[in-house]
């Protein structure tokens, strides 16, 4: 019961922060309409994501160790994951549904402010919270579940749970939270960019999935 307790304790802020991001976007496409509703909505949800990294970046000192990590790897690591991931994807014939957002507007949301407002919740702030009460491991795999049920649709969840359960260890071995952002932000925006199955780009995702863990492993 204890467990439960705790667990409840630690996803607090997650459960509020996505209550009040989802009750937004609903209540804004009632009144403007789907269409108009998902990218003014969509814009709310940006100004949310930003008021918490703000809110977050002058409660907290976040574990960034400028200087001693080098990040260029990582984006090849998060730019592999996705390549590869969406290769497969488009080989089963499965295309996630696109919204009709204005592809800045997507980028801003998805790939850039996104990554950013995740990698501080899920990582900084969920998994500093469960490893009060759990260990390493658990906190990971709690912390990396949360993240994947956080996201609609099936496939999508997959690729946030292996973008999560990445993110974790990393956040978890280097406590550096600019590694996950670096790794989120980069999977994200190629994923933007890849629109149907391509062998010679699925071979370069495994090569860049290579290059970045030797790079790392030194």
């Amino acid at each position: 019961m204890n467990n439960v307790r705790n667990f409840l304790l630690s996803i607090r802020e997650v459960i509020v922060l996505f209550i009040v991001q989802y009750a937004i976007l609903i209540g804004i496409i009632l009144v403007f309409g789907k269409n108009n509703g998902i990218v003014i909505g969509t814009l709310a949800i940006i100004f949310i994501e930003i008021c918490y990294i703000i809110y977050k970046y002058r409660k907290d000192i976040f574990d960034i160790n400028i200087g001693n990590n080098l990040y260029f790897p990582y984006v090849l690591l998060g730019t592999g994951i996705a390549v590869i991931y969406n290769m497969i994807i488009f080989k089963l014939g499965i295309i996630n549904d696109v919204t009709n957002i204005d592809i800045f507007i997507n980028i801003i949301a998805s790939a850039i402010i996104g990554p950013i407002f995740e990698e501080i919740l899920f990582r900084y702030s969920l998994i500093n919270k469960l490893e009060i009460y759990f260990s390493r491991k658990w906190s990971i795999w709690l912390s990396t579940i949360i993240f994947a049920l956080c996201h609609t649709g099936i496939y999508t969840m997959i690729f946030a749970f292996i973008i999560g359960i990445v993110n974790g260890y990393l956040y978890s071995t280097k406590r550096d939270i600019l590694i996950p952002i670096f790794v989120h932000i980069s999977a994200n925006m190629i994923a933007t960019f890849l629109f149907g199955y391509n062998s010679v780009i699925l071979i370069l995702g495994f090569l860049l999935i290579i290059i970045s863990y030797f790079i790392i492993k030194e």
